[in-house]
């Protein structure tokens, strides 16, 4: 189920449209019943993000937004954030977060096999992920034992971490109504 809820959001998130610059002459493309093209050098146009990531790969485009993007600085905040709440309390995570970290630590992975001195940054990115994951975590638990739901409380969870809420809320919810029946 929990695998599910990355899948379906990583889906999501990769038939997104994105906006790109042609770096050269792209010709008529068909790609999965998606088609687009011909587009000329420096012609800005929009793709699905998973057609966007191989005309990247392949040299053919490049992201017009670069805040589309999610890099190291952007977590790190992300972490400093999330630090200074409260116990009870969660920072607003960028747009499509998950997906977007998730697939910073694939490059990032990708890279530091043959690059080396990549491997530091990458176990970087890895920690600084795992606090924010783990603080956010011990607060959606923290969130799910309190009896009564604060909408307020729970405007910043991100998709992924609603679905994990509305989890634990039910079953502590269930624990602690079967304890006090008799």
């Amino acid at each position: 189920m929990v695998n599910n809820v990355f899948k379906t959001s990583d889906f999501k998130f990769s038939h997104q449209k994105v906006k790109l610059v042609a770096t050269r002459t792209i010709p008529k493309i068909s790609l999965a019943g998606e088609e687009f093209g011909p587009v000329e050098e420096d012609e800005y146009f929009e793709v699905r993000g998973w057609v966007a990531d191989e005309l990247i790969k392949n040299g053919y485009a490049k992201i017009v937004d670069e805040e589309e993007k999610l890099r190291i600085v952007d977590i790190q905040k992300a972490q400093v954030v999330e630090a200074i709440q409260s116990p009870r309390s969660l920072s607003i995570l960028p747009k499509n977060f998950y997906p977007k970290l998730r697939k910073l630590l694939k490059e990032l992975e990708e890279k530091s096999l043959s690059n080396p001195e990549k491997k530091a940054e990458f176990q970087k990115a890895v920690q600084i992920a795992t606090d924010i994951v783990t603080s956010r975590i011990n607060k959606i638990l923290i969130l799910s034992s309190v009896r009564e739901k604060d909408e307020n409380l729970l405007k910043n969870l991100t998709l992924e971490e609603r679905i994990l809420y509305e989890k634990l809320y039910q079953t502590v919810n269930e624990w602690r109504n079967s304890l006090f029946k008799s």
